[in-house]
């Protein structure tokens, strides 16, 4: 016979539990509404921004610029053959699977066709956000060129800054051939999907064509050079700072939803407990029947 006390004392620690995935459900649920405002007014600006380099990679006069390096380029480079990779992590889990997937991700993607990298770490630089990318990465033999959580910096957009001009210096300084951002991106509050994307070097896959010999004139002349060092710079710091966002938005939801599932997993388990409670009581209380009973004629 299940011990009455036993049952009663998981019953009430499981309900305990309920209460706690609750409120982070709805903790999670207001957070999320703060992170997908901030990511959707920041997506056009993201966009915006990103057609306009499109436009601007085109021409001819742009592909001095060390961001437009072909890999014919670096194959006399020190650390040419080097692939950097971003990996936009979070600080905290109980979110499900959102990390795992990051890094099934990054796995699939160093033992791709495309990258025909080895599994040693030799070839990859990593640059990580988040402590639980870090903790992960940390017990591998990959090379951390970069890694901070959100927390330690403070701010976001201070941290995609950071990220960037690193990631911009040690392409300009051949220290990298191509690098890739893998991160969560949001499809919906019940789907955060995934992705790899190459972000350096710009245009390279259609590099020699459909350029235009102009149509840019950058005054005054004399800093040409600084302001479009500037633009591409600027880009890759929104590009980061909006998979930063979006990963906030889809670590929030992955939240709300992971709770919300441990929640009801609470409550159908009280349920089944109580009925075992309910059972094993039941049967306590017919024994003692029984006994009197017996007690009973056995007196007559």
């Amino acid at each position: 016979m299940p011990n009455l006390k036993s049952i009663k004392r998981k019953i009430s620690s499981i309900k305990n539990t309920r209460q706690i995935t609750r409120a982070m459900k709805m903790v999670a649920a207001s957070k999320l509404k703060k992170n997908q405002s901030a990511m959707n007014e920041y997506k056009a600006y993201a966009k915006a921004y990103g057609d306009a380099v499109k436009n601007i990679s085109t021409n001819t006069i742009l592909y001095s610029h060390p961001f437009f390096k072909g890999y014919e380029a670096l194959n006399n480079a020190k650390n040419a053959s080097n692939t950097g990779i971003i990996i936009i992590s979070t600080d905290r889990g109980l979110c499900g699977s959102f990390n795992l997937n990051l890094f099934k991700l990054f796995l699939e993607t160093i033992h791709s066709k495309e990258l025909n990298l080895n599994i040693s770490g030799h070839k990859i630089q990593l640059y990580i956000t988040g402590k639980k990318g870090l903790d992960f990465f940390k017990k591998s033999a990959y090379d951390i060129a970069f890694g901070m959580s959100y927390y330690e910096e403070g701010s976001p957009d201070r941290l995609s800054a950071i990220l960037s001009d690193n990631i911009s210096n040690d392409f300009v300084e051949n220290k990298m051939k191509e690098v890739y951002i893998i991160s969560n991106s949001y499809v919906s509050t019940m789907q955060q999907k995934a992705a790899a994307e190459k972000i350096l070097p710009i245009g390279s896959d259609n590099a020699g064509a459909n350029k235009k010999s102009g149509g840019y004139l950058i005054e005054p002349a004399e800093y040409e050079q600084e302001i479009i060092d500037k633009i591409f710079k600027d880009y890759i710091k929104t590009k980061i700072y909006f998979k930063i966002l979006e990963s906030f938005a889809g670590e929030q939801a992955a939240r709300m939803i992971a709770m919300d599932n441990a929640t009801r997993n609470a409550g159908r388990l009280i349920n089944k407990l109580t009925v075992s409670y309910n059972k094993a009581r039941q049967a306590a209380v017919t024994l003692e029947i029984l006994d009197i009973i017996n007690g009973a004629n056995a007196i007559k």
